[in-house]
């Protein structure tokens, strides 16, 4: 089993999914996604009224531990083919993380470029105040 520090993301998927109305980047650590995964998602629209009453008005991250947290990444930068996420104290505890830091390699070839854009656009997506405090992609 991989350190769940980090790991090989082996997979990544991007993907508009219209009839849920959600954007999605997807990293796993092998093809069929298993092991250690991680998803970024957010809304195609707006955030609704309900929704920012809820605290639910940013985007989401899922993993393998069945955690969900909204808004939870505070920093995160792309150099190379390396992820480097640090984490928010809530979602450490959402998402069963082992500490706030999270680095995750990428084989070369890797869609590192759409990779940058997607993620750029889930994280940058509704409440400003759950943005990351720094975002160099």
């Amino acid at each position: 089993m991989p350190s769940r520090h980090g790991w090989v993301v082996r997979k990544i998927s991007i993907e508009e999914n219209l009839p849920d109305s959600v954007f999605t980047v997807g990293l796993a650590e092998d093809e069929a996604g298993q092991g250690c995964y991680l998803v970024f998602q957010c809304g195609l629209e707006e955030p609704s009224e309900q929704n920012r009453r809820l605290g639910l008005d940013s985007y989401c991250i899922l993993n393998e531990s069945g955690g969900v947290d909204y808004g939870g990444v505070e920093e995160v930068s792309i150099s190379q083919n390396r992820l480097t996420l640090r984490f928010r104290e809530e979602a450490i505890e959402e998402l069963e993380l082992p500490n706030e830091n999270i680095v995750l390699a990428f084989h070369s070839g890797s869609d590192m470029a759409g990779l940058r854009i997607g993620l750029g656009r889930i994280l940058s997506y509704g409440d400003p105040e759950k943005f990351p405090r720094v975002m160099n992609l």
